[in-house]
């Protein structure tokens, strides 16, 4: 279940239901492009997103991802309705798909939802700027140690996370070649077991610890904002 649908009042999670489909999305699915009007809010159950930010010239840059714990491009539906960001399917999955007129609406009238929301906007702010110092300062392990907690928390997965080199590339900025250094020496230290179905998490302890701090950091922001949204 999304943590932000299960937070909401009864009352506002009734006028949501109408509206809402639950969908399965594939990876590499777009849901919605850069600067166009967006007219579906987008949900995670199961799946986890990835934003990502438009250049000229060159590739587009993923900014922060997001799972079961939020929305899709949520100043868009509190604001103007063109995200700035490129939203993606990053790991597959179940995502509740409601129009975007529906929630603006709910918005606009239920002070309930606006401090949600809001809370969940703080929130994301942060995670978005502990990602620019994580990907400025840390290293490959410690990133993709990060990236790998955060989609377990975010998804529910106790199996392997469907991700291959191109994809940690992408992510890591780095070519394959080093993708396959960062995850063998994750593999040897006995954090994690990467197979041709994906990375399993081994030793989740292990991996926070060689994770850095960035992880608990945001972690620890969205419990604090959003206390009653993970239950």
């Amino acid at each position: 279940m999304n943590h932000i649908l299960a937070a909401l009042d009864p009352a506002d999670h009734d006028a949501l239901t109408t509206d809402l489909r639950v969908e399965h999305f594939d990876s590499g699915h777009v849901l919605h492009e850069a600067d166009e009007p967006l007219d579906h809010a987008y949900f995670p159950y199961d799946a986890v997103v990835a934003h990502s930010a438009e250049q000229d010239a060159g590739p587009a840059v993923e900014t922060a991802t997001i799972g079961r714990e939020g929305v899709v491009s949520a100043t868009a539906l509190i604001g103007d309705d063109r995200p700035f960001e490129r939203a993606v399917v990053q790991l597959s999955g179940q995502i509740a798909v409601l129009p975007a007129k529906a929630v603006s609406a709910l918005h606009d009238r239920s002070h309930a939802f606006r401090r949600l929301l809001g809370a969940y906007v703080q929130a994301y702010a942060a995670q978005m700027a502990q990602s620019a110092l994580c990907s400025a300062s840390h290293s490959s392990e410690a990133r993709l140690s990060r990236w790998l907690l955060m989609c377990v928390d975010r998804t529910g997965m106790t199996g392997p996370l469907p991700a291959d080199s191109g994809m940690l590339g992408r992510l890591l900025g780095v070519g394959r070649p080093t993708v396959t250094v960062v995850t063998g020496t994750l593999q040897t230290a006995g954090l994690i077991r990467s197979a041709r179905e994906g990375i399993t998490i081994v030793d989740r302890e292990g991996l926070e610890e060689a994770c850095c701090d960035c992880y608990g950091r945001v972690r620890r922001v969205y419990d604090r904002l959003l206390p009653h949204a993970r239950r």
